[in-house]
């Protein structure tokens, strides 16, 4: 009774304990009020919760207004066209914050008064302010697994004439196994409608080979493509097919009367799967078709490129592909990117980005590729204007900011965050002995003179792969002294072939009829018939031919030392199928013996032929080694194969076999 007492309190009190593994919700509301044609808006946080040796832990915000505009501003204050109500919307993102995210916060909010401004001409919106494009796209935050991810997609006719047309936006890469988003809804503002015929998750088309994309100063990268002015329908439908063959959903919505030089924005809730943490650290893409049915206004897309992170930390870098073929990795180029932001009270002028560089990459091979803040590369001798250093040491690259203006998020009239952020992107190639086993990098990052920042490491792991073969060869049989057998076949196995590896085959052996023993038998009988004696002289002649067809499966454990040497043991298991006859002739000689004054009769000859079909089936079953000498892991290789046959009995019959391979 008391040991159960005991175990009831520690189960009791246990509970308890357990609850609190769960991270608490953490609401935020915000306050709103208008004050002339203004409404002013200010958040309701909760407290940070500090991550232990992080800086400073901050806030960043997204408003939307409920109009088609939104803001980054902590206290925005926004104007509105007409009188109303409007769904407003805040959605805050702690940085260096050890807590759950808090959830979207939505109220109503009523106001009386009219700014009288025409809507779309002070819309803020995504796009590039030196660019011309007539779509854009941008993230509320980093995809965090688990947590909501806003993305908005701004539109605009650069035409002469009003458009309607279809805004097309796709996500979830088929180059990766884990699908990382799931659709929630899209808030529209200016009548669009989505087409169902086109919102659905896409058949498997072909990917074809992903593009590499420009970068901007923003949370989001990307890029977009200009189509040349009045394109043909079949544009708009290869890239509409490029996108489809790239991606797995696919959503579009119509939009109707879009006045030259009128821009419109468009909101899309997606939700991040919790598959998509086995993704942290790497390189995933959006992208987004403009289509306007008017051929004189050309279509366009735009490709987002975001990185998804573990925690919504700036200072972090992201790897572009994150698994890797065993084949193409030699002539591959990976891309990193480097990103961080000064959370100091004044700007920083010296930034200091040490990356590891793992074995395998060159970095003699390492070129930049885009940095922010923009200014050129350092010339050798030195100088005292902004330029971006670049530098080589024995374990890693170094770029170092020099003579620089990065302000900080907590210097004083600094309202804009992105103005505080930057980042280096780097692109470096692999060598082709690189060790096929996962590598991972991370940077060391420094501003001014202050203790260094660590990132987040990024992981790159290699695909799993498959390496046929094909194979001929001779073997010398066992169960003849005479002649051995052809085979030939296949054989699979990974694409590892830097370490111990399963290979499995598939070998047919044929063999044609031979003739095993001829035998020629002689025999005489003497008997008496009457007063006849009859000598019986009979000469038989019979011949054995053999042959078989045989079907082998060899199983191995091989390890190439080289390039040029591997070596194996292995098992099999062997269905013969033996066929064959038997063929005999036989010649009798009558011979009469009369006894002496009678003539004698003539001889009397018979011939007569037979023959009798054979077959048999046998399995076998042997153990042997293996050796093979050439481009033993891709390519032509020779093949030794010695080993025993395992009889029913307690013998075992030798066999060799020889063999040509060539490994894909």
């Amino acid at each position: 009774m008391r040991n159960l007492s005991v175990i009831l309190f520690v189960f009791m009190t246990g509970l308890p304990l357990g609850a609190q593994e769960t991270a608490p919700e953490r609401p935020v509301d915000f306050n709103f009020s208008e004050e002339g044609p203004e409404v002013k808006f200010a958040p309701v946080l909760p407290a940070l919760m500090q991550k232990a040796g992080a800086p400073a832990a901050h806030w960043e915000f997204f408003w939307e207004f409920g109009d088609g505009s939104f803001s980054r501003e902590e206290q925005p204050a926004h104007s509105y066209a007409s009188p109303g109500e409007y769904i407003v919307s805040l959605d805050a993102t702690a940085h260096y914050d050890d807590g759950k995210k808090p959830k979207k916060k939505k109220k109503p909010v009523a106001t009386s008064g009219s700014s009288g401004r025409l809507a779309g001409l002070s819309l803020p919106d995504v796009f590039d302010p030196e660019g011309k494009e007539a779509v854009a796209m941008a993230s509320n935050t980093q995809p965090k697994a688990e947590e909501e991810l806003v993305c908005i997609i701004s539109y605009r006719n650069n035409g002469a004439f009003t458009t309607s047309g279809r805004l097309h936006l796709f996500f979830n890469e088929k180059s990766y196994p884990a699908t990382h988003f799931t659709f929630t809804e899209a808030r529209t503002h200016f009548g669009e409608t989505g087409d169902p015929l086109l919102s659905h998750t896409l058949p498997g088309y072909e990917s074809p080979a992903a593009n590499w994309v420009a970068l901007s100063p923003h949370l989001h990268t990307g890029v977009s493509t200009l189509w040349p002015a009045d394109p043909p329908a079949s544009i708009i439908q290869t890239m509409l097919n490029e996108a489809r063959g790239k991606y797995r959903e696919e959503h579009a919505w119509r939009f109707t009367e879009l006045e030259p030089g009128g821009k419109r924005n468009l909101f899309v809730s997606l939700a991040a799967t919790a598959g998509m943490i086995r993704d942290t650290s790497a390189f995933i893409h959006l992208e987004a078709v403009f289509a306007p049915d008017d051929p004189v206004i050309a279509p366009e897309r735009y490709e987002m490129e975001i990185e998804v992170v573990a925690s919504h930390d700036p200072n972090a870098i992201a790897v572009s592909d994150n698994r890797v073929n065993y084949r193409s990795v030699g002539d591959k180029k990976l891309a990193y990117k480097v990103q961080f932001q000064n959370n100091g009270e004044g700007p920083a002028s010296t930034v200091e980005l040490k990356v590891e560089v793992p074995q395998g990459l060159d970095m003699a091979r390492m070129r930049p590729v885009d940095w922010y803040p923009k200014c050129p590369i350092c010339p050798k001798t030195p100088t005292s204007r902004s330029c971006l250093d670049t530098a080589t040491t024995k374990d890693g690259i170094l770029f170092t900011f020099r003579n620089i203006y990065l302000p900080g998020t907590r210097q004083k009239n600094v309202d804009h965050r992105d103005s505080t952020k930057g980042f280096v992107k780097y692109r470096i190639e692999v060598d082709k002995d690189m060790p096929k086993l996962s590598f991972r990098s991370r940077a060391k990052i420094t501003f001014d003179k202050n203790p260094p920042i660590y990132t987040n490491f990024t992981k790159t792991r290699f695909k799993p792969g498959v390496s046929p073969g094909l194979k001929i060869g001779y073997g010398f049989s066992p169960d003849s002294s005479k002649s051995g057998y052809v085979f030939f076949g296949a054989s699979l196995s990974p694409y590892k072939s830097w370490r111990i590896y399963p290979q499995v085959e598939l070998l047919t052996g044929i063999k044609g009829r031979e003739e095993l023993s001829s035998v020629t038998h002689s025999d005489s009988l003497l008997t008496a018939d009457g007063d006849l004696k009859i000598l019986l002289t009979r000469d038989s002649t019979v011949k054995i031919t053999r042959g078989f067809v045989s079907f082998e499966i060899p199983f191995l454990l091989r390890k190439n030392f080289s390039r040029f040497f591997g070596a194996g043991l292995g098992i099999s298991a062997k269905i013969v199928l033996e066929n064959g006859e038997t063929v005999g002739t036989v010649h009798k000689v009558r011979t009469f013996l009369p006894n002496a004054g009678m003539p004698p009769p003539p001889p009397q000859v018979q011939d007569s032929d037979f023959s009798s079909p054979y077959s048999a089936t046998h399995t076998r079953f042997s153990v042997f080694g293996d050796l093979s000498f050439g481009s033993v892991r891709a390519g032509p290789n020779v093949g030794i194969r010695a080993g025993a046959i395992l009889g029913s009995g307690k013998t075992a019959e030798p066999f060799v076999q020889i063999s040509l391979e060539m490994k894909l």
